[in-house]
């Protein structure tokens, strides 16, 4: 059945939807942790949204990464863009297996795909010799020494005494078969699609698309993601309720509501860190500024309040 006059939303969600912070990756964790999450994304699906989801993928890709520099010896090493691939199509079952097993349970006839989703982006991109994208588990200031040690990693401090892996980030300048995922959505299909970001890629004259190493921040492909498909909504979907003011200080404010313009003053302002809410920031200005009428920054389990405009933090245009 034809939904296209149906409002449409970009859900992206956090790594916590998925895996929890000093989870050890399981498939069980996994699958219990995703189910957990989409039973709030099912005020979505009431609501009769066109709906597009898509997913962070740092915990599972630095998994991998770690199995790749683990077994170096014996099994041959795949580059970064494949084990994004693989990710992509891993957490993809996942959440598609949950929620059309959700679906069935409550008796309705939707159906839910997975996209494995490329993303152009400039193989100069000065921003490939600069890693910020914080990937894989998280470690003790000593930990993550000796990893440093034993793999050579680049690694920084997330959070007080939280040191995680860090990659290349380029940006992301256009995806590959977002008119697919529109026209998909437009059909009442949900779509799983961008999950970490998307694999980063670059056009070479006469050879086609070629990897690039590094992992896309997935909340500015989503901006982008949500920028095709033409949707008015984008909810970004992290571990903390509100945006925040001065954050982790004793004067910190939350931010319940504002405009795109307090939005890029605070930005400039220095307000928001690298690697954690920043990016999510930049991925909401964007959005606002082509095309989008809403975003909204929340936490899994707020969902619903923030549907309601009751909670979360609200940034419109004006």
């Amino acid at each position: 059945m034809i939904q296209k006059d149906n409002k449409k939303v970009v859900i992206a969600l956090g790594g916590n939807a998925l895996m929890q912070k000093y989870d050890s990756g399981s498939a069980e964790q996994q699958f219990r942790q995703t189910r957990k999450s989409l039973d709030q994304l099912f005020h979505f699906i009431e609501k009769d949204y066109n709906i597009c989801i898509t997913h962070g993928n740092g915990p599972q890709v630095g998994l991998e990464l770690l199995k790749n520099e683990a077994t170096a010896g014996e099994i041959p090493a795949l580059p970064l863009g494949v084990l994004i691939a693989h990710t992509q199509g891993g957490i993809g079952y996942i959440i598609q297996q949950s929620l059309q097993n959700l679906l069935s349970k409550k008796g309705l006839e939707k159906e839910v795909v997975t996209f494995v989703s490329q993303v152009k982006v400039d193989p100069k991109d000065p921003k490939l010799k600069n890693p910020t994208k914080f990937i894989g588990k998280h470690f003790t200031k000593d930990l993550a020494s000796e990893m440093i040690k034993k793999f050579d990693w680049q690694m920084k401090e997330q959070e007080k005494d939280s040191w995680r892996r860090v990659v290349s980030s380029p940006t992301p300048q256009y995806l590959f078969n977002g008119n697919s995922i529109k026209h998909l959505m437009e059909f009442g299909t949900i779509v799983i699609a961008a999950g970490g970001g998307g694999i980063p890629a670059y056009i070479k004259e006469d050879k086609g698309l070629r990897l690039v190493d590094g992992v896309i921040d997935k909340d500015m492909t989503s901006a982008l993601l949500a920028r095709i498909v033409k949707s008015e909504e984008f909810f970004i979907i992290t571990d903390v309720d509100h945006v925040c003011l001065n954050y982790g200080s004793n004067d910190a404010k939350e931010i319940h509501k504002c405009t795109l313009g307090e939005l890029k003053k605070w930005l400039k302002e220095g307000h928001f860190k690298e690697g954690t809410m920043k990016p999510k920031i930049e991925a909401a200005i964007y959005f606002l500024e082509h095309h989008g009428k809403k975003v909204i920054i929340t936490s899994i389990d707020n969902i619903e309040n923030a549907i309601q405009r009751k909670s979360g933090t609200i940034i419109k245009k004006a």
